[in-house]
Protein backbone atom coordinates (compact mmCIF):
# COMPACT_ATOMS: atom_id res chain seq x y z
CA UNK A 1 0.00 0.00 0.00
CA UNK A 2 1.78 3.06 -1.26
CA UNK A 3 1.32 6.37 0.44
CA UNK A 4 3.07 8.39 -2.18
CA UNK A 5 0.96 11.56 -2.66
CA UNK A 6 -1.43 11.60 -5.63
CA UNK A 7 -1.40 14.45 -8.16
CA UNK A 8 1.27 16.52 -6.42
CA UNK A 9 0.85 20.17 -7.16
CA UNK A 10 3.81 22.19 -8.43
CA UNK A 11 6.22 23.01 -5.67
CA UNK A 12 5.28 20.21 -3.28
CA UNK A 13 8.58 19.85 -1.46
CA UNK A 14 9.13 17.04 1.02
CA UNK A 15 12.92 17.43 1.26
CA UNK A 16 12.92 19.81 4.25
CA UNK A 17 10.70 17.48 6.27
CA UNK A 18 11.38 14.05 7.67
CA UNK A 19 9.34 11.46 5.79
CA UNK A 20 8.15 8.19 7.14
CA UNK A 21 10.24 5.16 6.22
CA UNK A 22 7.39 4.01 4.00
CA UNK A 23 7.36 7.19 1.90
CA UNK A 24 11.15 7.09 1.52
CA UNK A 25 10.99 3.48 0.38
CA UNK A 26 8.34 4.24 -2.19
CA UNK A 27 10.29 7.24 -3.49
CA UNK A 28 13.42 5.12 -3.90
CA UNK A 29 11.58 2.22 -5.53
CA UNK A 30 12.38 -0.09 -2.62
CA UNK A 31 10.09 -2.57 -0.95
CA UNK A 32 8.37 -0.70 1.87
CA UNK A 33 8.08 -2.00 5.39
CA UNK A 34 4.59 -2.28 6.79
CA UNK A 35 3.46 0.56 9.07
CA UNK A 36 4.60 -0.08 12.60
CA UNK A 37 7.72 -1.97 11.58
CA UNK A 38 11.34 -0.87 11.81
CA UNK A 39 12.94 2.08 13.54
CA UNK A 40 12.26 5.82 13.36
CA UNK A 41 12.91 7.34 9.94
CA UNK A 42 15.42 9.67 11.63
CA UNK A 43 16.87 8.73 15.03
CA UNK A 44 15.15 10.49 17.89
CA UNK A 45 17.35 13.28 19.21
CA UNK A 46 16.80 13.96 22.93
CA UNK A 47 14.98 17.21 23.51
CA UNK A 48 13.89 17.61 19.88
CA UNK A 49 10.25 18.35 19.08
CA UNK A 50 8.83 15.83 16.59
CA UNK A 51 5.43 16.63 15.11
CA UNK A 52 3.43 14.24 12.92
CA UNK A 53 1.30 15.36 10.02
CA UNK A 54 -1.29 12.61 9.52
CA UNK A 55 -3.49 13.55 6.55
CA UNK A 56 -4.78 11.80 3.40
CA UNK A 57 -2.63 11.26 0.33
CA UNK A 58 -4.83 8.34 -0.73
CA UNK A 59 -8.53 7.63 -0.42
CA UNK A 60 -11.53 9.92 -0.82
CA UNK A 61 -9.78 13.06 0.46
CA UNK A 62 -6.50 12.50 -1.40
CA UNK A 63 -6.68 15.87 -3.25
CA UNK A 64 -6.32 17.74 0.05
CA UNK A 65 -3.18 16.07 1.42
CA UNK A 66 -0.51 17.82 -0.68
CA UNK A 67 -1.75 21.32 0.24
CA UNK A 68 -1.85 20.38 3.93
CA UNK A 69 1.71 19.06 3.68
CA UNK A 70 2.93 22.21 1.99
CA UNK A 71 1.38 24.40 4.69
CA UNK A 72 2.83 22.29 7.51
CA UNK A 73 6.22 22.25 5.82
CA UNK A 74 6.12 26.04 5.53
CA UNK A 75 5.37 26.35 9.25
CA UNK A 76 8.35 24.14 10.13
CA UNK A 77 10.56 26.17 7.81
CA UNK A 78 9.56 29.39 9.58
CA UNK A 79 10.10 27.85 13.01
CA UNK A 80 13.50 26.42 12.19
CA UNK A 81 14.65 29.65 10.52
CA UNK A 82 13.97 31.29 13.89
CA UNK A 83 16.20 28.83 15.73
CA UNK A 84 13.77 25.98 16.20
CA UNK A 85 12.21 24.95 19.50
CA UNK A 86 14.30 24.47 22.65
CA UNK A 87 17.40 25.20 20.59
CA UNK A 88 16.83 22.32 18.13
CA UNK A 89 15.20 22.12 14.70
CA UNK A 90 11.65 20.80 14.69
CA UNK A 91 11.11 17.54 12.77
CA UNK A 92 7.93 16.94 10.76
CA UNK A 93 7.00 13.30 10.18
CA UNK A 94 4.53 12.64 7.37
CA UNK A 95 1.88 9.91 7.53
CA UNK A 96 -1.03 8.96 5.28
CA UNK A 97 -4.41 8.36 6.95
CA UNK A 98 -5.88 7.07 3.67
CA UNK A 99 -9.21 8.74 4.54
CA UNK A 100 -9.78 5.47 6.39
CA UNK A 101 -10.28 4.99 10.15
CA UNK A 102 -8.39 1.69 10.32
CA UNK A 103 -5.42 3.00 8.37
CA UNK A 104 -5.47 6.24 10.33
CA UNK A 105 -5.38 4.44 13.68
CA UNK A 106 -2.57 2.15 12.50
CA UNK A 107 -0.52 5.09 11.25
CA UNK A 108 -1.14 7.03 14.46
CA UNK A 109 0.14 4.12 16.53
CA UNK A 110 3.26 3.93 14.38
CA UNK A 111 3.86 7.66 14.64
CA UNK A 112 3.54 7.57 18.43
CA UNK A 113 5.22 4.24 19.22
CA UNK A 114 7.93 4.14 16.53
CA UNK A 115 8.47 7.73 15.44
CA UNK A 116 8.03 9.00 19.01
CA UNK A 117 6.14 12.18 18.09
CA UNK A 118 4.89 14.54 20.78
CA UNK A 119 1.88 15.70 18.80
CA UNK A 120 -0.18 14.79 15.75
CA UNK A 121 -1.65 17.32 13.32
CA UNK A 122 -4.59 15.43 11.80
CA UNK A 123 -6.52 13.65 10.73
CA UNK A 124 -8.39 15.44 7.96
CA UNK A 125 -11.79 13.72 8.18
CA UNK A 126 -13.80 13.78 11.39
CA UNK A 127 -14.56 10.10 10.86
CA UNK A 128 -10.82 9.38 11.03
CA UNK A 129 -9.92 11.98 13.65
CA UNK A 130 -12.32 10.58 16.25
CA UNK A 131 -11.12 6.93 16.13
CA UNK A 132 -7.49 8.12 16.33
CA UNK A 133 -8.34 10.15 19.42
CA UNK A 134 -10.30 7.34 21.05
CA UNK A 135 -7.79 4.58 20.29
CA UNK A 136 -4.41 6.30 20.27
CA UNK A 137 -3.88 9.91 21.25
CA UNK A 138 -6.14 10.15 24.28
CA UNK A 139 -5.10 6.81 25.87
CA UNK A 140 -1.43 7.54 25.15
CA UNK A 141 -1.73 11.19 26.24
CA UNK A 142 -0.57 12.71 22.95
CA UNK A 143 -1.65 16.14 21.73
CA UNK A 144 -3.82 15.94 18.60
CA UNK A 145 -4.90 18.99 16.60
CA UNK A 146 -7.02 18.48 13.50
CA UNK A 147 -6.75 21.16 10.83
CA UNK A 148 -10.00 20.15 9.15
CA UNK A 149 -12.25 17.91 11.27
CA UNK A 150 -15.44 19.90 11.67
CA UNK A 151 -17.98 17.47 13.13
CA UNK A 152 -19.80 18.71 16.25
CA UNK A 153 -19.00 15.27 17.75
CA UNK A 154 -15.44 16.43 18.48
CA UNK A 155 -16.82 18.97 20.93
CA UNK A 156 -18.43 16.38 23.20
CA UNK A 157 -15.76 13.66 23.02
CA UNK A 158 -14.30 12.77 26.42
CA UNK A 159 -10.68 13.44 25.45
CA UNK A 160 -8.99 14.57 28.67
CA UNK A 161 -8.18 17.81 26.79
CA UNK A 162 -5.80 16.18 24.30
CA UNK A 163 -7.96 16.81 21.20
CA UNK A 164 -8.08 20.27 19.61
CA UNK A 165 -8.93 21.69 16.20
CA UNK A 166 -8.15 24.89 14.32
CA UNK A 167 -11.30 25.13 12.10
CA UNK A 168 -14.67 26.12 13.46
CA UNK A 169 -17.26 23.36 14.03
CA UNK A 170 -19.90 22.48 11.45
CA UNK A 171 -22.40 23.88 13.89
CA UNK A 172 -21.40 27.09 12.06
CA UNK A 173 -21.28 25.75 8.49
CA UNK A 174 -24.70 24.13 8.77
CA UNK A 175 -26.30 27.46 9.61
CA UNK A 176 -24.67 29.34 6.72
CA UNK A 177 -25.39 26.45 4.33
CA UNK A 178 -29.10 26.53 5.18
CA UNK A 179 -29.23 30.27 4.59
CA UNK A 180 -27.44 29.89 1.27
CA UNK A 181 -29.87 27.24 0.03
CA UNK A 182 -32.83 29.49 0.83
CA UNK A 183 -31.13 32.48 -0.86
CA UNK A 184 -30.67 30.35 -3.98
CA UNK A 185 -34.45 29.99 -4.08
CA UNK A 186 -34.70 26.33 -3.13
CA UNK A 187 -37.41 25.36 -0.66
CA UNK A 188 -37.21 21.58 -1.05
CA UNK A 189 -33.89 19.69 -1.15
CA UNK A 190 -32.35 16.36 -0.24
CA UNK A 191 -28.91 15.63 1.19
CA UNK A 192 -26.43 12.92 0.19
CA UNK A 193 -23.87 12.54 2.96
CA UNK A 194 -20.91 10.34 3.77
CA UNK A 195 -21.83 8.03 6.62
CA UNK A 196 -19.41 9.24 9.27
CA UNK A 197 -19.31 11.86 11.99
CA UNK A 198 -18.63 14.68 9.52
CA UNK A 199 -21.35 13.84 7.02
CA UNK A 200 -24.03 13.00 9.54
CA UNK A 201 -23.27 16.00 11.74
CA UNK A 202 -23.36 18.52 8.90
CA UNK A 203 -26.46 17.01 7.30
CA UNK A 204 -28.36 17.13 10.59
CA UNK A 205 -27.24 20.68 11.44
CA UNK A 206 -28.20 21.88 7.97
CA UNK A 207 -31.57 20.11 8.08
CA UNK A 208 -32.46 21.51 11.49
CA UNK A 209 -31.64 25.09 10.44
CA UNK A 210 -33.25 24.76 7.00
CA UNK A 211 -36.50 23.60 8.57
CA UNK A 212 -36.41 26.60 10.90
CA UNK A 213 -36.19 28.72 7.74
CA UNK A 214 -39.39 27.05 6.45
CA UNK A 215 -37.52 24.78 4.07
CA UNK A 216 -38.18 21.08 3.54
CA UNK A 217 -35.59 18.31 3.42
CA UNK A 218 -37.23 15.46 1.55
CA UNK A 219 -34.55 12.91 2.46
CA UNK A 220 -31.21 12.61 4.19
CA UNK A 221 -29.45 9.71 2.49
CA UNK A 222 -26.17 8.32 3.75
CA UNK A 223 -23.64 6.44 1.68
CA UNK A 224 -20.65 4.32 2.61
CA UNK A 225 -17.54 6.10 3.86
CA UNK A 226 -15.43 4.01 1.48
CA UNK A 227 -15.33 4.57 -2.26
CA UNK A 228 -17.81 2.78 -4.52
CA UNK A 229 -18.33 2.38 -8.29
CA UNK A 230 -21.98 3.43 -8.13
CA UNK A 231 -24.45 5.15 -5.82
CA UNK A 232 -27.51 4.57 -7.97
CA UNK A 233 -29.73 3.22 -5.20
CA UNK A 234 -28.80 6.03 -2.78
CA UNK A 235 -29.42 8.62 -5.48
CA UNK A 236 -32.84 7.16 -6.24
CA UNK A 237 -33.84 7.44 -2.57
CA UNK A 238 -32.53 11.00 -2.41
CA UNK A 239 -34.53 12.26 -5.39
CA UNK A 240 -37.69 10.23 -4.80
CA UNK A 241 -39.37 13.16 -3.06
CA UNK A 242 -38.81 15.51 -6.00
CA UNK A 243 -36.24 17.89 -4.49
CA UNK A 244 -35.27 21.05 -6.34
CA UNK A 245 -31.60 20.50 -5.51
CA UNK A 246 -29.24 17.96 -3.97
CA UNK A 247 -26.88 19.05 -1.21
CA UNK A 248 -23.65 17.07 -1.64
CA UNK A 249 -21.97 16.41 1.72
CA UNK A 250 -19.29 13.91 0.75
CA UNK A 251 -15.66 13.56 -0.27
CA UNK A 252 -14.50 14.09 -3.85
CA UNK A 253 -12.63 10.89 -4.72
CA UNK A 254 -14.84 7.85 -5.39
CA UNK A 255 -17.85 9.39 -3.68
CA UNK A 256 -19.23 12.74 -4.85
CA UNK A 257 -17.53 12.49 -8.23
CA UNK A 258 -19.34 9.18 -8.79
CA UNK A 259 -22.87 10.17 -7.79
CA UNK A 260 -22.72 13.65 -9.33
CA UNK A 261 -21.83 12.07 -12.68
CA UNK A 262 -24.61 9.49 -12.28
CA UNK A 263 -27.17 12.13 -11.34
CA UNK A 264 -26.40 14.20 -14.41
CA UNK A 265 -26.15 11.28 -16.83
CA UNK A 266 -29.51 9.90 -15.66
CA UNK A 267 -31.10 13.35 -15.46
CA UNK A 268 -32.15 12.69 -11.87
CA UNK A 269 -31.45 16.20 -10.59
CA UNK A 270 -29.79 19.22 -12.20
CA UNK A 271 -29.07 21.53 -9.28
CA UNK A 272 -26.45 20.93 -6.59
CA UNK A 273 -25.18 22.75 -3.54
CA UNK A 274 -21.76 21.90 -2.16
CA UNK A 275 -19.78 22.03 1.08
CA UNK A 276 -16.12 21.90 2.12
CA UNK A 277 -15.82 18.17 1.42
CA UNK A 278 -16.91 18.74 -2.18
CA UNK A 279 -14.87 21.90 -2.67
CA UNK A 280 -12.40 20.27 -5.04
CA UNK A 281 -11.12 21.81 -8.25
CA UNK A 282 -9.82 18.37 -9.23
CA UNK A 283 -13.33 16.93 -8.97
CA UNK A 284 -14.91 19.63 -11.15
CA UNK A 285 -12.13 19.31 -13.69
CA UNK A 286 -12.77 15.56 -13.89
CA UNK A 287 -16.55 15.93 -14.24
CA UNK A 288 -16.48 19.00 -16.49
CA UNK A 289 -16.46 22.56 -15.19
CA UNK A 290 -19.25 23.72 -17.51
CA UNK A 291 -21.75 21.28 -16.00
CA UNK A 292 -21.54 23.10 -12.65
CA UNK A 293 -20.95 26.69 -13.68
CA UNK A 294 -22.40 29.16 -11.18
CA UNK A 295 -23.31 26.55 -8.58
CA UNK A 296 -22.37 27.39 -5.03
CA UNK A 297 -21.25 25.87 -1.77
CA UNK A 298 -19.97 26.66 1.70
CA UNK A 299 -16.74 25.90 3.51
CA UNK A 300 -14.88 27.04 6.60
CA UNK A 301 -13.11 30.16 5.43
CA UNK A 302 -11.02 32.93 6.87
CA UNK A 303 -11.75 36.50 7.80
CA UNK A 304 -9.71 38.87 5.68
CA UNK A 305 -6.80 39.88 7.84
CA UNK A 306 -3.28 41.09 7.20
CA UNK A 307 -2.06 37.79 8.71
CA UNK A 308 -4.13 35.71 6.30
CA UNK A 309 -3.04 37.69 3.26
CA UNK A 310 0.58 37.48 4.41
CA UNK A 311 0.33 33.69 4.67
CA UNK A 312 -1.23 33.36 1.22
CA UNK A 313 1.57 35.43 -0.30
CA UNK A 314 4.26 33.41 1.49
CA UNK A 315 2.64 30.16 0.38
CA UNK A 316 2.48 31.26 -3.25
CA UNK A 317 6.06 32.55 -3.21
CA UNK A 318 7.29 29.24 -1.82
CA UNK A 319 5.29 26.80 -3.93
CA UNK A 320 4.49 28.87 -7.06
CA UNK A 321 0.75 28.24 -7.04
CA UNK A 322 -2.27 29.61 -5.17
CA UNK A 323 -4.13 26.90 -3.29
CA UNK A 324 -7.88 26.40 -3.73
CA UNK A 325 -8.54 23.68 -1.15
CA UNK A 326 -9.93 24.59 2.29
CA UNK A 327 -8.09 24.18 5.60
CA UNK A 328 -4.62 25.10 4.30
CA UNK A 329 -4.25 28.04 6.69
CA UNK A 330 -5.54 25.85 9.51
CA UNK A 331 -2.80 23.29 8.80
CA UNK A 332 -0.10 25.92 9.19
CA UNK A 333 -1.66 27.17 12.42
CA UNK A 334 -1.93 23.69 13.95
CA UNK A 335 1.81 23.09 13.54
CA UNK A 336 2.64 26.57 14.74
CA UNK A 337 0.68 26.47 18.01
CA UNK A 338 2.25 23.12 18.93
CA UNK A 339 5.74 24.55 18.42
CA UNK A 340 5.03 27.75 20.34
CA UNK A 341 3.43 25.78 23.19
CA UNK A 342 6.48 23.49 23.42
CA UNK A 343 8.75 26.53 23.70
CA UNK A 344 6.44 27.99 26.34
CA UNK A 345 6.41 24.71 28.29
CA UNK A 346 10.18 24.30 27.85
CA UNK A 347 9.42 20.68 27.11
CA UNK A 348 8.49 18.20 24.39
CA UNK A 349 6.30 16.31 26.86
CA UNK A 350 2.81 16.12 25.26
CA UNK A 351 0.95 16.91 28.48
CA UNK A 352 3.05 20.00 29.12
CA UNK A 353 2.51 21.11 25.52
CA UNK A 354 -1.23 20.60 25.98
CA UNK A 355 -1.23 22.72 29.12
CA UNK A 356 0.59 25.55 27.34
CA UNK A 357 -1.58 25.69 24.21
CA UNK A 358 -4.10 28.19 25.56
CA UNK A 359 -1.30 30.25 27.09
CA UNK A 360 0.16 31.04 23.67
CA UNK A 361 -3.04 30.97 21.59
CA UNK A 362 -5.56 32.83 23.75
CA UNK A 363 -5.79 36.43 24.91
CA UNK A 364 -4.39 38.28 26.69
CA UNK A 365 -0.89 38.68 25.36
CA UNK A 366 1.21 40.37 22.73
CA UNK A 367 -0.13 39.44 19.30
CA UNK A 368 1.92 37.58 16.70
CA UNK A 369 0.93 35.99 13.42
CA UNK A 370 2.29 33.81 10.61
CA UNK A 371 5.49 34.43 8.70
CA UNK A 372 9.21 34.18 9.53
CA UNK A 373 9.51 37.60 11.15
CA UNK A 374 6.51 37.19 13.46
CA UNK A 375 7.44 33.60 14.33
CA UNK A 376 10.96 34.64 15.28
CA UNK A 377 9.64 37.52 17.39
CA UNK A 378 7.05 35.25 19.07
CA UNK A 379 9.67 32.67 20.04
CA UNK A 380 11.96 35.40 21.38
CA UNK A 381 9.10 36.89 23.40
CA UNK A 382 8.31 33.48 24.91
CA UNK A 383 11.97 33.01 25.85
CA UNK A 384 11.88 36.39 27.62
CA UNK A 385 8.89 35.19 29.64
CA UNK A 386 6.33 37.41 27.89
CA UNK A 387 2.70 36.40 27.34
CA UNK A 388 1.82 36.02 23.66
CA UNK A 389 -1.44 35.66 21.75
CA UNK A 390 -0.96 33.88 18.42
CA UNK A 391 -3.41 35.15 15.81
CA UNK A 392 -3.05 32.66 13.01
CA UNK A 393 -3.24 32.53 9.26
CA UNK A 394 -6.81 31.24 9.63
CA UNK A 395 -7.83 33.86 12.19
CA UNK A 396 -7.89 34.15 15.94
CA UNK A 397 -6.93 30.76 17.38
CA UNK A 398 -8.74 30.99 20.71
CA UNK A 399 -9.33 27.52 22.17
CA UNK A 400 -12.32 27.07 24.47
CA UNK A 401 -12.53 24.43 27.19
CA UNK A 402 -13.43 21.80 24.57
CA UNK A 403 -10.43 22.57 22.36
CA UNK A 404 -12.69 24.29 19.81
CA UNK A 405 -12.38 27.71 18.26
CA UNK A 406 -15.73 29.42 18.77
CA UNK A 407 -15.27 32.38 16.44
CA UNK A 408 -14.54 31.66 12.83
CA UNK A 409 -15.52 32.24 9.25
CA UNK A 410 -17.70 30.37 6.79
CA UNK A 411 -17.37 31.28 3.13
CA UNK A 412 -19.76 30.98 0.23
CA UNK A 413 -17.94 29.91 -2.92
CA UNK A 414 -18.94 29.55 -6.57
CA UNK A 415 -17.87 27.38 -9.49
CA UNK A 416 -16.41 29.66 -12.19
CA UNK A 417 -16.21 27.46 -15.27
CA UNK A 418 -14.66 30.13 -17.51
CA UNK A 419 -11.74 30.67 -15.15
CA UNK A 420 -11.61 26.99 -14.10
CA UNK A 421 -11.55 28.15 -10.49
CA UNK A 422 -13.56 28.06 -7.28
CA UNK A 423 -14.21 31.66 -6.33
CA UNK A 424 -15.02 32.97 -2.86
CA UNK A 425 -18.10 35.17 -3.12
CA UNK A 426 -18.67 36.16 0.49
CA UNK A 427 -17.45 35.42 3.99
CA UNK A 428 -19.52 35.30 7.18
CA UNK A 429 -18.24 35.69 10.72
CA UNK A 430 -19.84 33.14 13.04
CA UNK A 431 -19.74 33.24 16.84
CA UNK A 432 -20.72 29.88 18.31
CA UNK A 433 -20.50 31.18 21.86
CA UNK A 434 -23.88 32.85 21.23
CA UNK A 435 -27.18 30.96 21.16
CA UNK A 436 -28.36 30.84 18.45
CA UNK A 437 -25.04 31.29 16.66
CA UNK A 438 -24.43 34.91 15.66
CA UNK A 439 -23.83 35.26 11.91
CA UNK A 440 -22.68 38.54 10.39
CA UNK A 441 -21.41 39.25 6.89
CA UNK A 442 -17.72 40.05 6.96
CA UNK A 443 -17.15 40.61 3.23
Amino acid sequence: MSIAPKRLRPGLFFLPVVLTALVLAVACGEEAAAPGAGTPSVPVEPGQLRIALLVPFTGALAPFGPDFANAANLAVEHINAAGGVLGKPVRLIIGDDGTNPDQGVAEARRLVDIERVSAIVGAAASGVTLPIAESVTVPKKIVQISPSATSPALTTLRDDDYLFRTPISDAAQGVVLARLVRELGFSKVCTMYVNNAYGQGLSETFTRTFQQLQGSVTAQVSHTATTAPSYASELQRCVSGGPEALVAISYPEGQADVYLREALERNLVRNFVFVDGTKSADMFAKLGWDRFNGMKGTAPGALQTDAGRRFDDLFEQKYRYRYQNPFVRESYDAVMVIALAAEKAQSTDPTKIRDALRDIANAPGRKFGPGPDDVKAALEAIRRGEDIDYDGASGSVEFDRNGDVTIGAIEVWRVDAAARRLVTESVYRVDLSKSPPEVTRAQ
